[in-house]
Protein backbone atom coordinates (compact mmCIF):
# COMPACT_ATOMS: atom_id res chain seq x y z
CA UNK A 1 0.00 0.00 0.00
CA UNK A 2 1.49 3.36 -0.88
CA UNK A 3 2.36 5.89 2.06
CA UNK A 4 -0.65 8.68 1.67
CA UNK A 5 -0.59 12.14 3.80
CA UNK A 6 -2.09 10.48 6.72
CA UNK A 7 0.60 8.42 7.05
CA UNK A 8 3.14 10.93 7.18
CA UNK A 9 0.95 13.09 9.87
CA UNK A 10 0.89 9.92 12.20
CA UNK A 11 4.76 9.00 11.86
CA UNK A 12 5.69 12.99 12.09
CA UNK A 13 3.48 13.30 15.22
CA UNK A 14 5.10 15.22 18.55
CA UNK A 15 4.15 14.36 22.01
CA UNK A 16 2.13 17.54 23.18
CA UNK A 17 1.72 18.65 27.18
CA UNK A 18 -1.60 20.87 27.18
CA UNK A 19 -4.14 22.14 29.93
CA UNK A 20 -7.25 20.28 30.17
CA UNK A 21 -10.19 22.90 29.75
CA UNK A 22 -12.46 22.55 32.41
CA UNK A 23 -16.65 22.31 31.22
CA UNK A 24 -17.88 24.83 32.35
CA UNK A 25 -21.50 23.24 30.93
CA UNK A 26 -21.70 25.24 28.37
CA UNK A 27 -22.96 24.15 25.02
CA UNK A 28 -20.15 23.50 22.60
CA UNK A 29 -20.74 22.27 18.79
CA UNK A 30 -21.18 18.98 18.17
CA UNK A 31 -18.40 17.40 16.43
CA UNK A 32 -17.70 13.86 15.20
CA UNK A 33 -15.54 11.77 16.91
CA UNK A 34 -13.32 11.38 14.36
CA UNK A 35 -12.74 15.27 13.70
CA UNK A 36 -11.73 15.54 17.52
CA UNK A 37 -7.94 15.42 18.36
CA UNK A 38 -6.34 12.79 19.73
CA UNK A 39 -6.31 13.03 23.64
CA UNK A 40 -4.24 11.26 26.05
CA UNK A 41 -5.23 12.01 29.68
CA UNK A 42 -1.96 13.08 31.92
CA UNK A 43 -3.63 13.56 35.36
CA UNK A 44 -6.09 16.01 36.50
CA UNK A 45 -5.25 19.32 34.60
CA UNK A 46 -2.77 18.32 32.11
CA UNK A 47 -3.43 15.86 28.96
CA UNK A 48 -1.06 15.11 25.77
CA UNK A 49 -2.20 15.78 22.56
CA UNK A 50 -0.04 15.31 18.83
CA UNK A 51 0.97 18.15 16.77
CA UNK A 52 2.68 17.86 13.20
CA UNK A 53 5.36 21.27 12.79
CA UNK A 54 4.55 21.66 9.41
CA UNK A 55 6.80 24.75 9.19
CA UNK A 56 4.28 27.83 9.39
CA UNK A 57 1.69 25.94 11.74
CA UNK A 58 1.39 23.37 14.14
CA UNK A 59 -1.76 20.70 13.07
CA UNK A 60 -3.28 18.46 15.55
CA UNK A 61 -3.53 14.66 14.33
CA UNK A 62 -7.12 13.86 14.81
CA UNK A 63 -8.63 10.58 15.45
CA UNK A 64 -9.48 10.00 11.48
CA UNK A 65 -5.77 10.10 11.31
CA UNK A 66 -5.54 6.99 13.66
CA UNK A 67 -8.38 5.14 11.78
CA UNK A 68 -7.23 5.75 8.39
CA UNK A 69 -3.34 4.59 9.42
CA UNK A 70 -5.02 1.81 11.13
CA UNK A 71 -2.68 2.96 14.35
CA UNK A 72 -4.22 2.46 17.78
CA UNK A 73 -3.66 5.20 20.30
CA UNK A 74 -1.10 3.63 21.83
CA UNK A 75 1.27 3.67 19.28
CA UNK A 76 0.50 7.26 18.23
CA UNK A 77 1.64 7.99 22.04
CA UNK A 78 5.21 6.15 21.20
CA UNK A 79 5.61 7.64 17.86
CA UNK A 80 4.57 11.18 19.77
CA UNK A 81 7.29 10.06 22.26
CA UNK A 82 10.20 8.88 20.08
CA UNK A 83 9.28 12.43 17.86
CA UNK A 84 9.77 14.52 21.25
CA UNK A 85 13.11 13.10 21.76
CA UNK A 86 14.24 14.00 18.05
CA UNK A 87 12.56 17.88 18.93
CA UNK A 88 15.67 17.76 22.03
CA UNK A 89 18.46 17.36 19.48
CA UNK A 90 17.26 19.82 16.47
CA UNK A 91 15.77 22.26 18.57
CA UNK A 92 19.06 22.17 20.39
CA UNK A 93 17.64 21.34 24.12
CA UNK A 94 19.81 22.59 26.83
CA UNK A 95 19.79 23.07 30.72
CA UNK A 96 20.79 26.69 31.76
CA UNK A 97 21.39 27.20 35.32
CA UNK A 98 19.57 30.00 36.58
CA UNK A 99 20.06 31.49 40.43
CA UNK A 100 18.53 28.34 42.19
CA UNK A 101 17.17 26.43 39.59
CA UNK A 102 17.82 24.62 36.18
CA UNK A 103 15.70 26.27 32.92
CA UNK A 104 15.05 24.10 30.28
CA UNK A 105 15.51 25.83 26.57
CA UNK A 106 14.20 24.64 23.66
CA UNK A 107 13.13 27.06 21.49
CA UNK A 108 9.41 27.32 22.01
CA UNK A 109 6.08 25.18 22.15
CA UNK A 110 7.52 21.79 23.53
CA UNK A 111 9.65 22.59 26.90
CA UNK A 112 7.00 21.48 29.74
CA UNK A 113 6.36 18.30 27.21
CA UNK A 114 9.72 17.44 27.89
CA UNK A 115 8.54 16.21 31.85
CA UNK A 116 7.39 13.32 29.58
CA UNK A 117 10.77 12.12 28.56
CA UNK A 118 11.62 9.43 31.49
CA UNK A 119 15.01 9.18 29.83
CA UNK A 120 16.08 13.11 30.40
CA UNK A 121 14.74 12.64 34.07
CA UNK A 122 16.73 8.92 35.26
CA UNK A 123 19.98 9.98 32.90
CA UNK A 124 20.41 13.16 31.19
CA UNK A 125 19.50 15.86 33.96
CA UNK A 126 20.11 13.81 36.91
CA UNK A 127 23.53 15.51 36.68
CA UNK A 128 22.06 18.50 38.36
CA UNK A 129 19.56 17.10 40.89
CA UNK A 130 20.48 14.27 43.62
CA UNK A 131 17.24 13.75 44.89
CA UNK A 132 13.58 13.53 43.62
CA UNK A 133 13.30 16.64 41.23
CA UNK A 134 10.63 19.15 41.89
CA UNK A 135 9.70 21.30 38.49
CA UNK A 136 7.19 23.87 37.26
CA UNK A 137 5.92 24.20 34.15
CA UNK A 138 3.94 27.22 34.23
CA UNK A 139 3.21 27.29 30.60
CA UNK A 140 4.03 24.93 27.08
CA UNK A 141 7.66 27.00 26.79
CA UNK A 142 8.69 27.30 30.50
CA UNK A 143 10.46 23.98 32.06
CA UNK A 144 12.46 24.70 35.23
CA UNK A 145 13.25 22.14 37.59
CA UNK A 146 15.74 22.00 41.00
CA UNK A 147 16.14 19.43 43.89
CA UNK A 148 12.52 18.76 45.63
CA UNK A 149 14.71 19.17 48.87
CA UNK A 150 16.03 22.12 48.20
CA UNK A 151 13.90 25.16 49.60
CA UNK A 152 15.63 28.10 47.57
CA UNK A 153 14.84 26.15 44.65
CA UNK A 154 11.41 25.46 45.56
CA UNK A 155 10.79 29.00 46.22
CA UNK A 156 12.27 29.89 42.72
CA UNK A 157 10.03 27.76 40.97
CA UNK A 158 6.84 29.72 42.77
CA UNK A 159 8.61 32.76 42.00
CA UNK A 160 8.73 31.84 38.09
CA UNK A 161 5.15 30.54 38.20
CA UNK A 162 3.60 33.85 39.53
CA UNK A 163 6.04 35.69 37.08
CA UNK A 164 4.33 33.60 33.63
CA UNK A 165 0.71 32.79 34.79
CA UNK A 166 -0.63 36.40 34.49
CA UNK A 167 0.54 37.18 31.23
CA UNK A 168 1.26 33.90 30.04
CA UNK A 169 0.33 32.49 26.67
CA UNK A 170 -0.43 28.50 26.58
CA UNK A 171 -0.89 28.55 30.09
CA UNK A 172 -0.37 24.79 31.49
CA UNK A 173 0.00 24.37 35.20
CA UNK A 174 0.09 26.74 38.94
CA UNK A 175 1.65 23.90 40.77
CA UNK A 176 5.34 22.16 41.42
CA UNK A 177 5.55 18.84 40.51
CA UNK A 178 7.42 16.36 42.22
CA UNK A 179 9.30 13.11 40.59
CA UNK A 180 9.61 10.17 42.38
CA UNK A 181 9.54 6.16 41.63
CA UNK A 182 9.04 7.32 37.81
CA UNK A 183 5.93 9.79 37.91
CA UNK A 184 5.36 13.18 38.54
CA UNK A 185 2.43 14.00 41.25
CA UNK A 186 1.47 17.99 42.20
CA UNK A 187 4.09 18.92 45.64
CA UNK A 188 1.68 18.50 48.27
CA UNK A 189 0.01 21.80 49.80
Amino acid sequence: MPLSATHSIVRGAIAYLKAIVPDDGTPALPVAHADTPVIRTYNDELCVCYLVDRGSNLRYVQNRDLEREEISADELHKIGLRNLWEQTGSRNARVQPYQNIFAVLMSGDFEASLILLDRLWEHDFRQFVRGDYAAALPARDVLAFCDSSFEEGLQELRNLIARVTPPGDHLLSQKIYIRRDGTWQPQKA
